[in-house]
């Protein structure tokens, strides 16, 4: 008996749900717009995109938005059409009973800018490329020189590992690649060059980059450097000016 009376618990619990809603569905259909309520994730101090852009992009779409009713708003598309912002890297909208739009916006995270002679643009967080913008530029490190595919990658790899590093997770404001594909990194501290040379046994060579600047340099001694040379096997060249 208990068991018969648990499933028939369970069956009006399951028909109120649908019931509710069908109402609420119903409900939101008639509901009249009334406002846009928009978040824009500013966690790492990136300001590509402003609530006013997102607003007119919006208004753009729905010239009439303060005459319509919610269900009239095209909720996928919307989506989409943020999606497709230069800047944005996901965006979500939804609506509830009280007739405001909300819609929240989580934006690109740049990794480094990338110069040369045609254009300029930023790899974002996921190896993507990202364009400038107009609102704002993002103080992150500059790689200039010769940039194929191949070293695009390993540039945008060389940045994601360092950034789990204690000690040069911001330490390099930019890399300069040559003709010959050697790298040279540019750090914070000093007014010195790290000549990095090609790109392999990374680890070894930030090893004993970091031993150098750690055991030998202080803030006295710093701006008396020119360069490190890590091309040398198991060695650090120092040269002052």
């Amino acid at each position: 008996m208990m068991k018969i009376w648990n499933i028939a618990s369970w069956s009006i619990g399951i028909v109120l749900i649908l019931v509710l809603a069908a109402f609420s569905s119903q409900k939101i259909g008639e509901v009249q717009f009334h406002d846009i309520d928009i978040q824009v994730d500013y966690g790492q101090n990136h300001y590509f995109v402003t609530k006013a852009e997102i607003n007119e992009m919006v208004r753009k779409e729905y010239p009439y938005l303060d005459s319509i009713l919610i269900r009239e708003i095209n909720i996928t598309l919307l989506e989409e059409t943020l999606d497709n912002h230069p800047s944005i890297r996901k965006a979500e909208v939804y609506s509830a009973l009280d007739g405001i739009l909300r819609i929240h916006v989580q934006q690109k995270q740049p990794c480094y800018r990338v110069h040369n002679s045609t254009r300029d643009y930023y790899i974002a967080e996921k190896g993507d490329t990202m364009v400038l913008s107009p609102n704002y530029s993002a103080k992150v490190p500059l790689v200039t020189g010769k940039l194929s595919a191949e070293t695009t990658h390993k540039v945008y790899e060389f940045f994601k590992s360092i950034k789990k590093d204690e000690f040069f997770g911001n330490f390099f404001t930019g890399i300069d690649v040559d003709d010959n594909g050697g790298w040279t990194l540019y750090p914070k501290p000093g007014n010195h060059k790290v000549i990095l040379g090609e790109p392999e046994n990374l680890d070894e060579k930030l090893r004993r980059l970091k031993i150098f600047y750690q055991s030998v340099i202080d803030k006295k001694n710093i701006d008396s450097i020119a360069s490190l040379n890590l091309t040398y096997d198991k060695q650090v060249i120092c040269k002052k000016y």
